[in-house]
């Protein structure tokens, strides 16, 4: 009987078992944290109470895999948003044009998603989780070759679980690069470019009887550091959160917290802390660089493991791209696994998965380099004209809601770059009148 093994319960992990379950007879998911009945934080995701985007090409992911997720989470309060109609978004130019487009995705809380997808998992055949469980190590076969399981702990006492395959979806704090070292391999190349963003979240209860509709203040170099947004979740509620670039980072304390959202370029969700009641405390978060680990580099991996999510590739959270990042990951693992030779895949693999995250990498790391203060290897001559094209594309459109259309289906990664170089919109973007870009 065939198995898999899955090293971490988050999103990424919870989407990598969906994809290995069209492919192995067993899964079993591996998870340092304790899980909870219902939609509940966590030790090992300190972040999940802040504002989590599922962009439209992850819902479309998320939709294959657990087919009929839209309805049901709708049921749990989960709304179905358009990004050009029912968001208000002040970019470093103006505020961008409401307008219906159906360009849609789900709009929920970060906790709710990941209970419903765990849930959904449990009623599958083949799939079992192991709480209380930390992956200290790897088995391979006397020549390294291939890897053969897990060494773990599971609540305190030491074992080894068997396995034909291996997912480590452990996130930003993997070990796997450790563990191949270990075994003889290279460690492979690691990136990171941090623009020293902070943020800080808090719930509320908004009225039930007011509009719907998301508002994101972006910050702008020359003017402010700070950005903001208010993100409408189940339950009649909202997520705030308040990011400060170059460590202006907001605060925990509740006067300091409203006199950062005063200071933003927009009144809009200030006026919503004064006049909503809030529902928790204000948490902070500060871990926000992008880092990736490039297994795809290496000129040799053992057989049966491959990496996925932050494990391999961590986006500054602000950007909202992390869950949709892990989902073209497991959407491509799920493609990889139908090959009939899998002899080489888990390099073949890093190296599709490195192709898939060069576009959201580029659009973090541009955004991150406005800032004077950023450290990391700054883009080349190339990246840098792109950019700036980029930029014009998006002031046209704060002007031209078919540009604005085309500017949000990349932005949510359901089309390529090269969408934005149609004739149409290049047309509309090379004769709009010139702009300082921040």
């Amino acid at each position: 009987m065939s198995h898999a093994v899955v090293i971490g319960g988050s999103i990424a992990g919870l989407l990598a078992a969906r994809a290995m379950l069209n492919h192995f007879d067993q899964v079993t998911l591996l998870e340092r944290d304790c899980f909870h009945d219902g939609p509940s934080p966590r030790p090992g995701i300190p972040q999940a109470q802040h504002v989590h985007a599922l962009l439209m090409r992850g819902h479309q992911i998320l939709e294959s895999f657990f087919p009929g997720l839209t309805e049901d989470l709708s049921e749990q309060g989960a709304l179905l948003l358009d990004w050009t109609a029912d968001w208000r978004f002040l970019t470093l130019w103006d505020w961008m044009p409401r307008h219906v487009s159906n360009l849609k995705s789900l709009i929920c809380s970060r906790l709710l998603l990941e209970w419903y997808l765990r849930d959904r998992l449990l009623q599958m055949p083949g799939f079992n989780v192991q709480e209380a469980a930390t992956v200290t190590g790897l088995t391979a076969t006397d020549d390294a070759t291939r890897i053969t399981g897990v060494v773990l702990a599971i609540n305190g006492e030491p074992g080894t679980l068997p396995a034909d395959w291996i997912v480590d979806a452990s996130g930003r704090n993997s070990k796997l690069s450790d563990w191949l070292v270990k075994l003889g391999f290279q460690r492979p190349p690691e990136i990171t470019v941090n623009s020293f963003i902070g943020y800080a979240s808090r719930w509320y209860q908004r009225p039930s009887e007011g509009a719907i509709e998301g508002v994101i203040v972006a910050a702008k170099p020359g003017v402010t550091r700070r950005g903001g947004v208010l993100y409408p979740v189940e339950g009649d509620r909202c997520v705030i959160t308040l990011s400060g670039i170059e460590k202006d980072y907001p605060s925990s304390d509740e006067e300091e917290f409203l006199s950062f959202a005063q200071s933003l370029r927009d009144p809009s969700i200030a006026n919503a802390i004064r006049g909503w009641e809030p529902i928790s405390p204000i948490q902070c978060y500060r871990r926000t660089e992008n880092h990736w680990r490039h297994f795809e580099k290496l000129s040799t991996l053992p057989e049966g493991i491959v990496a996925v999510g932050d494990a391999v590739c961590a986006f500054n959270p602000i950007y909202g791209q992390g869950m949709t990042a892990a989902a073209l990951g497991a959407s491509l693992l799920d493609s990889s696994m139908q090959h009939p030779q899998r002899q080489g895949l888990g390099l073949r693999f890093q190296k599709q998965l490195a192709q898939e995250l060069m576009s959201p990498w580029l659009m973090a790391t541009s955004e991150d380099f406005r800032w004077e203060m950023t450290t990391g290897d700054r883009p080349g001559w190339l990246s840098q004209q792109l950019q700036r094209y980029f930029d014009r594309v998006a002031q046209a459109a704060n002007h031209d809601p078919s540009v604005h259309r085309a500017f949000i289906e990349v932005a949510h990664l359901a089309k390529p770059p090269t969408h934005l170089l149609r004739p149409r919109t290049a047309w509309k973007a090379i004769t709009l009148p010139s702009t300082a870009t921040p």
